[in-house]
């Protein structure tokens, strides 16, 4: 096989990653960064069980925290919206490694168009 053979074959495989990591992107739904935590508090009352035993504390309280103009800030959610965060973090995770992986196929295709990349 020539080099020119072996080089087109190789950028059409690469054209056919690309355009299957497209597709996957089509099915990434709502998109959410940071994070979800459950918490379990104590809630400063000297009489109530959960300032002594852990296991008893109150909660889970859902808690989402993300970052907005440099700083972190977090909210508290309802199980139910606790659930939605879930799902969308978990999306923008999926994006971000898809993204991640485009960006090193254009790389590799950038270099086989002898485009200079660091």
């Amino acid at each position: 096989m020539s080099p020119d053979n072996r080089r087109h074959r190789l950028l059409a495989q690469l054209h056919r990653d690309y355009e299957q990591l497209r597709s996957e992107l089509d099915q990434i739904g709502y998109i959410l960064q940071g994070s979800l935590t459950a918490r379990r508090i104590p809630c400063g009352k000297a009489a109530c069980a959960c300032t002594t035993d852990i296991a008893a504390r109150h909660g889970p309280y859902f808690q989402w925290s993300r970052k907005r103009a440099g700083r972190t800030v977090s909210t508290y959610l309802t199980p139910e919206q606790a659930a939605l965060c879930q799902q969308w973090i978990k999306n923008n995770r999926r994006l971000e490694h898809i993204v991640s992986r485009m960006r090193k196929l254009s790389v590799r295709l950038a270099r086989l168009h002898e485009i200079p990349t660091i």
